[in-house]
């Protein structure tokens, strides 16, 4: 029997703006400082938003192409043009990371405790990253721009379900059932940083949310026509935003992180349907604008982490200032817990609106060119005529 299907009536803006919100998380989470919003739990934890991405990313997929996949619609095209989706800004993120490499190269040798093109910035891994094989190619960790080892899972995972959705439509609840039982179990056995995996593990921890969120997007037409009371949309977001906050909170890297895509399972279910003052909240124009810039949020924040250390680090030899320090192989900003959260509000400011140039300039670009490329193509093919004809 055909499964039912839930057709996409409209965009996702609250998903959409929550999307933004965790990618803003994520920066937070990667820029240390002294302050008091480097030392929240929820700041701390925050790689666990990645799961939301990934249970957010089955549910869209799902809705936008699920029965078009089923249907007869060309992978090859899917496959392209979800490339065109995310690889334009990926490649200039990458050529950005290469360029300042030079620099440091030719310009700046010694000044700095590691050599040009080593370790995580090899030129093997530059390849590796390139060709979006990161995740199961090299040493164990994120070379280059660290956050897109979750791109290259997911480009694998869209080709995976791709597969799944044409060929095996009709089996897709058991197949997502038996990942979601089956991956925690296997991530449990195959590392001690439970869903804290970005490497071995990480294409398995991609399937694990992707095949909820393939599941959340078989259940969104039902969950639509619930009818919670005046009241109940109110309370039911309410109460999911809270748990979601002390879920991630108290979680951790530990076994309990295991549960993360179950968490965002239902937050992606509640708040598809739109309907409480929470999701109201979520589509005014400032969330709604962060939900359309997160994918340039996430991509572009490491590098311009590392510029803006850079930024820090010629300070302090200016001024004397205690402006950066090392600790466990990673560059925190000093300063104090005040200078510390001032940076780090300045900071998120910077990379969104960083986001705001790379998402016009090449994103939107970059989808447009992979769109009409076909077009080019097939209109740069002379078409046959026939032996007399006119």
């Amino acid at each position: 029997m055909i499964l039912e299907a839930a057709k996409p009536k409209h965009r996702y803006v609250v998903l959409d703006s929550l999307r933004g919100v965790c990618a803003c998380m994520v920066v937070l989470l990667h820029f240390i400082t002294q302050g008091h919003i480097s030392a929240l739990p929820v700041v701390r934890n925050s790689f666990l938003f990645v799961d939301f991405f990934f249970v957010l990313s089955g549910f869209v997929i799902g809705s936008s192409y699920g029965l078009r996949l089923a249907e007869g619609f060309s992978i090859r095209r899917f496959m392209w043009l979800r490339l065109g989706r995310v690889y334009p800004l990926h490649f200039v993120v990458l050529m950005a990371f290469l360029g300042f490499e030079i620099i440091f190269a030719l310009f700046m040798h010694g000044m700095a405790d590691r050599e040009p093109f080593e370790g995580a910035f090899s030129l093997p891994l530059l390849g590796y990253s390139l060709l979006l094989v990161q995740i199961f190619f090299g040493p164990d960790g994120t070379p280059w721009n660290g956050p897109s080892w979750s791109i290259a899972a997911e480009i694998w995972t869209y080709l995976i379900f791709a597969l799944l959705l044409r060929y095996a439509f009709r089996f897709m609840i058991p197949v997502c059932l038996l990942i979601a039982i089956v991956a925690p179990l296997v991530l449990s056995q195959l590392t001690d940083r439970s869903i804290n995996v970005f490497h071995d593990g990480a294409l398995l921890r991609c399937l694990f949310g992707f095949s909820l969120g393939i599941l959340g997007w078989q259940m969104a037409d039902r969950v639509a026509r619930l009818r919670p009371g005046r009241w109940g949309d109110h309370l039911i977001e309410m109460a999911v935003a809270i748990g979601v906050i002390v879920f991630v909170w108290s979680a951790g890297a530990g076994p309990l992180s295991l549960a993360a895509p179950l968490v965002f399972f239902l937050a992606v279910l509640v708040f598809s349907r739109e309907a409480g003052f929470i999701s109201r909240l979520l589509k005014c124009a400032p969330f709604a604008l962060v939900g359309i810039l997160s994918y340039s949020i996430y991509m572009i924040h490491g590098f311009l982490l590392y510029r803006f250390v850079n930024g820090l680090s010629l300070l302090e030899r200016v001024t004397g200032l205690d402006l950066v320090q090392h600790v466990g192989g990673h560059n925190s900003v000093g300063g104090g817990a005040l200078f510390g959260d001032m940076m780090s509000v300045l900071f998120l400011g910077i990379v969104i609106c960083a986001s705001w140039l790379s998402y016009n300039f090449v994103e939107l670009p970059g989808q447009r060119f992979v769109r009409r490329w076909p077009e080019r193509r097939s209109a740069s093919v002379p078409i046959p005529v026939a032996p007399g004809a006119p």
